[in-house]
């Protein structure tokens, strides 16, 4: 369990952070979201030991995080925004360079070492000089370098930034393969990433927290009314007046055999549902929605 106690951090006179409190369970993936400049980069520094809070406290499994830095951190794997590796020893001399450090028995080492390469798809690149690498095998090798350790606790940063469609794609495939049994925070500003990868998401905007709580419960919150188009086998005149008179219900749009209806909830279809459906299909926004919602600027 991580916990996040009224915790702020100011920057001279500017408050990055504004009394944030979190608990994130263990085994679950989190999406920190949020504009540029909303506080996420510092969320995740203060829980990996790099910044120090100003005020509040940060406990991970009932450890206050600054009172036990040394054992925090050695459960924590952490991807930067910009991961800057040593360009000239070889990506298997790296590896074993930062395993050490962290304390991986040298006897482990090597196995620990071909194990993560493989698992990024960089085996045949052990023996090869970090400075021949691309972006996209650098990211990989980056988040080698972060679970070097088997860290229960892995927090990236942005992974995908900059990167070409095929390699996002590859690292979120990763990050799904991580998922099992270890907590995952992911700071990104993709809502699609985010939800597709996250259990929970928080929205952050100018160092406030804004809402932290599942996708669904967030859509349900935010979005009062969902959209869902149905194809009808039989558009009568019959379904049409029930719809039209049922408050519950709004026709958006009429085609020849489909129908775009607007309503709070699936149930309340029911005259519809009744018909001889040929195709359903949910149009609800997606967390986009809810994010520009809360920090999108109110005319």
């Amino acid at each position: 369990m991580i916990e996040f106690v009224d915790v702020s951090k100011f920057f001279g006179d500017h408050k990055a952070l504004d009394h944030a409190n979190i608990k994130i369970e263990d085994g679950i993936t989190i999406g920190i979201v949020g504009p540029n400049g909303a506080g996420k980069t510092t969320l995740i520094r203060l829980l990996c030991g790099i910044l120090k809070p100003t005020s509040g406290q940060i406990l991970v499994d009932g450890l206050d995080l600054q009172k036990h830095p040394t054992e925090i951190k050695k459960i924590i794997g952490y991807l930067p925004e910009e991961p800057n590796l040593y360009e000239r020893p070889k990506a298997g001399e790296l590896l074993e360079y930062f395993g050490l450090l962290y304390g991986v028995p040298r006897d482990q080492i090597e196995k620990r070492v071909d194990e993560l390469l493989k698992l990024v798809g960089l085996s045949d690149r052990k023996d090869w000089r970090v400075s021949s690498f691309s972006k996209g095998m650098r990211q990989r090798l980056a988040i080698s370098r972060a679970l070097i350790h088997d860290p229960k606790i892995i927090v990236f940063d942005e992974p995908t930034m900059g990167l070409d469609p095929l390699t996002s794609r590859r690292i979120r495939d990763f990050i799904k393969k991580l998922k099992k049994n270890r907590t995952i925070i992911l700071c990104t500003h993709y809502m699609y990433e985010a939800e597709q990868l996250c259990d929970k998401i928080a929205i952050i905007d100018k160092g406030t927290i804004k809402a932290f709580d599942t996708i669904e419960n967030l859509k349900n919150a935010y979005i009062k009314e969902k959209t869902f188009k149905v194809g009808l086998k039989n558009m009568n005149k019959g379904i049409l007046e029930k719809i039209s008179n049922d408050h519950k219900l709004k026709i958006l749009e009429k085609g020849e055999n489909y129908l775009l209806v607007k309503a709070k909830e699936y149930k309340d279809l029911k005259y519809i549902l009744q018909e001889e459906i040929i195709y359903f299909e949910d149009l609800t926004p997606s967390l986009e929605e809810v994010f520009i919602e809360l920090v999108g600027e109110k005319k």
